[in-house]
């Protein structure tokens, strides 16, 4: 056909498509057609939506507002700056009492180091969880303290008569305490993350406790030593709780609220951005690639070097983009800051409900609104994937075009482009008012319930007494109700059912240019076509209305999901619930949860992390069937010796555990440098030299992995250097008068805070040039205030600030490089390692969630489910553990970007790390949750007083409310789609068997590094309908017609009225696929059902081919060698990676 076309036609093709993309290059956005009263001529914005009203523009801001709006200094970051420098500036000032001098002698600089340590700018719930423990470690450590002091002096007194002078014994007893001490406290807090902050308390405590042991020579010394100490860090908490809850108070309810609030603006945002890009395509290529699409998806589909996936990129860039291209990645961009956002909502919610407020919502309250938007974020979020299904099927059939494309390609897709500009265009006017009454209910919703501020009312009219005036304004806004009125509810509600009856005109006008209607014709009079042909176009056709209703379905499940969030929210006003404020105290039951969920594993990750050290990432309680390798050697105990021979294996199991073995490295690099205060030759000058603060900064900045070791440590000597050059600065240019240094001090303080809040990755740094501040300040004021001789009383001689600042610097600096040594010797954690089992993590949870989705359809369609809404039923369980593995799943996929972002720190030892490959599996493991979640919320609804999009769940509501007047509407239409989907799902089932043990295989083979088996088959997409299509033809195979003579045959032949049934149910299968039933809510839900499936099928390949690449294939081929007849070569000697012949060493498989 290429050869024989004539070359004008080619030439005029190409010229049409050349002249469409060089008109939209050159033109506004304006249109040039008109589509039935829609506003066509409206301009297409890019990055952003088309302004609703022609309000004047804002003032320009002035030269000082402009400043402190491009640093984002708003009201809530600067009351967090000048609270946070508070504490540590009270804790120093406070020294400055006789008394308080004369308490603490020279331990007066920790009051202001536990000051910065508390956080005091951490929301209420947090701080207070964070205190709790804080004390509770404190306490525990000033009680192990006195121990190691005692048994050290008890060894000091029983092997030397004299008392003074260096005791081998003692300071050998105090190693032994010291270390097994750091051991067992940073396996703790390597178990449970939400401890970090505590156990550096703990750690502080217990380095100086142990390091100051070898000079005590009575009982009184280290009494008063350790009460000081104990005395001097409960004051620095005590400063830090009065300024967290007394200055400035910020509930968590507070910072929940707000990221609610963010959700909501978020959510306005997205929907207007997909309706700029819905738009853009009534006159552009929505089947373009664009050029920033992610190079990783091409090498590992067509296996292009990183150079020549780079300089495509480089080359596409210098090409204009059609408007549609800004406009997905505006979506992308949205997308992913929702997705970040709504992790964090899901994290926060329990401090939230935990927190003594007074507030109007209770906390069932907070629950039901994280449901109700969780189920307006699903289907918005599934609109921005049909830019990847245009993508997808763009590349699926070869639409990536060029000037080489050949003309039958070509004339092909600007067929289908022509058919969906079309089908835009009809769907312009209908979303429009859609998208126009989602932001106005997200709107009216926020405002009821106290989220988002209410218009103001101009002066001019709330003052104006002229009655004429006053007609004016009630003639202008005549009978509309807006958003924050009473009956908004019902005007949304006719909002969405008019976007529900105007679907069947969209269809019918898709049902138009395919060729199935007449213009003057009903849906009733459509061609009778069901898309079983075999025809490749008929297969296009069914793809494309499948895309359609997917689109449709979608968008009123989002106006029906903020139709709800507007009930919830009217629901409370009409209540009294918004009416006036209450004291709301957490139930026991959220306390008892919230003890057990500290030190469970179920929950120990982010949900319960309390501090700022954390730098995101999450860690997951999989389950026991994760990584949980069953005893091959050992049956379970059946008596009570053998469950004690369990308990002396689990002592191994705790010294070979990951946790242990941070502990252990913790323990080592702490001793690296304590051990010269307690050898003879050295304890002098470890005291001398205030070493001890190098133990400090080990217990501070150790890390579990090499990347943020490396990271922590260029952060941690930059801070120390910023420090050094601020206190001079702080010391000399207020010539040492101390009101001043106590300004300025205050003042840098609030700037370290700024760089804290502003940057979360820079926490390291920015917390050690804090505390050196307090450190070196602190010690210089001690100084003035008690003199150099008492200052010299502890072994320790005076330095001025200039020489003490870069001795603190050199002690920094050395502390940092043995913590670094430590974590890389004598073998790496990598946050590489890390991010392969977080990955691994990740496909078992998905795989995991599947599975939890495929119960749920089953409960549906079998009924025997009951109300997800009624605790205790199998309904309400399943839904209870799919929300909960949505949120593992929201904090693992932050956590693989921290990651990801970590492992750039670690040197590369030997051949490159495979960066691309790693960013592909992230990528598509987010999209299948995306998709999962979709499909979770299609069949399942949002959670808790949500439904579903479609017919299962009008049935459910039909069957469990006993109302026979709903069910009998129903059954004509759903019945039939749930009683074929329910024997679809049987057969089917080995398809939804396949994915999960597809997703199974590859966790397990990214967490053991094992080869993945050979031809590993991948469930195709699209099995929905062609199963249906085949059930159908199967069904009328059973009429009784046949000569079977199997006993299922028999009993057909025997029974003429189930014969008749059979053949009836067969013709309502096949019927199903009518296109004169894509009205109906089956048809839908089975189109959004088909489509979920297709792009996680889609994802589920290329998931396969990327792991493959990682971990290899097992080869057991066979190939005869040709030089010597007779003799065969195993596949195991010639196992392969990514084409390139390896050695196997014998073993069948690649390493």
């Amino acid at each position: 056909m290429d050869g024989s076309s004539p070359g004008y036609q080619d030439d005029s093709i190409r010229e049409q498509a050349g002249d469409e993309e060089q008109q939209l290059n050159q033109s506004n956005g304006v249109g040039s057609g008109s589509n039935g009263g829609s506003e066509e001529s409206k301009p297409i914005m890019s990055n952003a939506s088309p302004p609703e009203s022609e309000s004047p523009p804002p003032p320009k801001p002035g030269v000082v507002a402009g400043f402190m709006a491009k640093l984002g200094l708003d009201a809530p970051t600067l009351i967090a700056m000048f609270k946070g420098a508070l504490a540590p500036v009270i804790g120093l000032a406070i020294y400055q009492s006789d008394s308080i001098a004369h308490e603490f002698s020279t331990f007066g600089y920790l009051v202001g180091i536990i000051a910065v340590l508390s956080l005091s700018v951490l929301p209420r719930g947090k701080f207070v969880q964070t205190l709790v423990f804080n004390v509770l470690f404190l306490s525990i450590g000033s009680a192990v303290a006195l121990l190691i002091l005692w048994s050290a002096l008890q060894a000091r007194l029983h092997t030397q008569s004299t008392p003074a002078g260096y005791n081998s014994s003692q300071s050998a007893v105090s190693a032994v305490w010291l270390f097994a001490n750091i051991w067992i406290v940073n396996t703790v807090r390597a178990k449970y993350p939400s401890l970090n902050v505590p156990v550096i308390v703990y750690s502080i405590l217990t380095n100086i406790s142990c390091t100051f042991s070898p000079m005590i020579t009575s009982n009184a010394a280290f009494e008063s030593i350790v009460r000081r100490l104990y005395t001097a860090m409960l004051l620095g908490f005590a400063f830090a709780a009065g300024v967290s809850l007394l200055v400035f108070p910020v509930s968590s309810r507070a910072v929940w609220a707000a990221q609610l609030k963010a959700a909501i603006q978020l959510l306005q945002g997205a929907v207007k951005q997909e309706k700029a890009y819905l738009q853009s395509l009534e006159r552009e290529d929505m089947f373009a690639i664009p050029a920033d699409i992610c190079a990783a998806t091409h090498v590992s589909d067509s296996g292009d070097s990183v150079d020549t996936a780079s300089e495509e990129k480089r080359k596409n860039k210098a090409k204009p983009e059609p408007r549609s291209t800004a406009e997905a990645k505006a979506i992308k961009d949205t997308m992913f800051n929702l997705r970040l956002l709504t992790s964090k909502i899901y994290v926060d919610l329990p401090f939230a409900k935990r927190d003594i407020a007074w507030a109007k919502l209770a906390a069932k309250d907070l629950t039901a609104l994280q449901e109700l938007l969780r189920a307006v974020v699903i289907p918005i979020h599934g609109i921005g994937t049909v830019i990847d299904i245009f993508q997808r099927l763009a590349e699926k059939r070869g639409w990536v075009t060029d000037s080489d494309t050949p003309l039958e390609i070509l004339a092909e897709k600007m067929e289908d482009k022509r058919v969906w500009n079309e089908v835009m265009k009809q769907l312009h006017e209908p979303f429009e008012k859609l998208s126009t009454a989602i932001d106005e209910g997200l709107q009216h919703a926020g405002m009821l319930l106290e989220l988002l501020p209410r218009p103001k009312t101009s002066t001019k009219n709330k003052n104006h007494t002229n009655g004429s005036a006053m007609n004016a304004d009630v003639e202008s806004k005549g009978d509309l109700i807006q958003p924050g009125d009473p009956g908004f509810a019902e005007v949304l509600k006719a909002k969405v059912k008019s976007f529900h009856d105007v679907r069947g005109t969209i269809l019918r006008a898709w049902a138009i240019e395919k060729g199935l209607l007449t213009d003057d014709a009903s849906l009733d009079e459509i061609n009778n076509v069901s898309f079983s042909q075999t025809d490749a176009r008929h297969f296009r056709d069914q793809e494309q209305l499948y895309v359609l209703l997917y689109l449709e379905t979608l968008m009123e499940a989002a106006g029906e999901g903020v139709l709800r969030i507007v009930q919830f929210a009217d629901s409370k006003v009409a209540d009294g619930t918004m009416a006036h404020k209450r004291l709301i105290f957490p139930k026991p039951k959220v306390l008892r949860k919230w003890l057990k969920s500290v030190f469970s594993d179920e929950d120990q990750g982010q949900e319960n992390n309390t501090d700022m050290f954390d730098a995101g990432i999450a860690i997951i309680y999989m389950g026991d069937g994760f990584a949980l390798k069953k005893d091959p050697e050992h049956l379970p105990p059946t008596n009570l010796w053998e469950r004690a021979g369990n308990a002396v294996r689990a002592v191994s199991k705790f010294f070979s555990s990951e946790e242990s073995a941070f502990g252990f490295r913790c323990a080592c690099a702490t001793l690296t440098i304590g051990i010269v205060a307690f050898l003879e030759q050295t304890h002098v000058f470890f005291q001398e030299q205030r070493l001890v603060w190098a133990m400090i900064i080990i217990a501070i900045g150790m890390t579990q992995t090499s990347g943020q070791s490396i990271f922590g440590f260029l952060c941690r000597i930059l801070g120390t250097l910023v420090a050094v050059v601020i206190t001079l600065v702080n010391w000399y240019i207020v010539d040492q008068k101390v009101p001043g240094i106590f300004v300025f001090l205050y003042l840098f303080q609030a700037i370290s805070i700024y760089f804290l809040l502003k940057f979360p990755h820079l926490i390291p740094g920015v917390v050690l040039c804090m505390v050196t501040q307090v450190l070196i300040i602190g010690y210089e004021l001690q100084v003035l205030k008690i003199g150099v001789a008492l200052s010299e009383s502890n072994g320790q001689p005076y330095y001025p600030i200039y020489e003490l600042a870069p001795y603190r610097l050199a002690t920094v600096a050395g502390g940092c490089f043995v913590a670094f040594i430590w974590t890389i010797f004598p073998s790496p954690v990598t946050d590489r390692t890390w991010l392969r089992r977080d990955l691994a993590a990740t496909l078992y949870l998905l795989a995991n969630y599947f599975s939890v989705i495929n119960e749920t359809l089953k409960s549906k369609l079998k009924g025997t489910g009951g109300d997800r809404n009624v605790k205790g039923t199998p309904a309400h369980q399943l839904a209870k553990h799919r929300v909960r593995l949505f949120g593992k799943l929201m904090l693992l996929l932050p956590s693989l970007k921290q990651h990801a972002d970590f492992q750039r720190w670690e040197p590369s030892i030997g051949g490159k790390f495979p960066r691309e490959l790693y960013e592909d599996i992230i990528m598509r493991a987010s999209r299948i949750n995306s998709y999962l979640t979709l499909l979770s919320y299609t069949i399942g609804g949002g959670g808790k007083g949500t439904t579903g999009i479609t017919m299962t769940d009008s049935l459910d509501t039909a069957a469990t409310s006993g109302d026979q007047t709903l069910l009998d509407s129903e059954t004509a239409e759903n019945c039939g789609w749930r009683d074929a989907l329910a024997v679809l799902l049987a057969n089917i089932s080995p398809t939804q068997h396949s994915i999960i043990c597809t997703l199974t295989l590859l966790s397990n083979a990214l967490q053991s590094g094992h080869s993945i088996p050979p031809h590993l088959k991948v469930p195709r997409p699209f099995e929905l309908t062609r199963q249906l299509e085949a059930l159908g033809a199967t069904m009328a195979s059973k009429d009784g017609s046949g000569g079977s003579t199997s006993g299922s045959d028999a009993s057909v032949k025997t029974a003429p009225d189930n014969s008749n049934m059979i053949k009836t149910k067969a013709q309502q299968v096949r019927s199903l696929l009518d296109t004169r039933n894509m009205t109906q809510a089956g048809y839908a839900e089975f189109a959004v059902l088909q489509m979920c499936s297709l792009l996680v099928c889609d994802d589920l390949e290329g998931l396969v081919d990327s792991v493959s690449k990682l971990v290899g294939v097992v080869d057991f081929s066979y190939c005869i060698d040709s030089n010597s007849p007779g003799t065969s070569t195993s596949g195991s000697a010639r196992a392969s990676l990514l084409g390139n012949e390896s050695d196997g060493r014998g073993k069948g498989k690649v390493d």
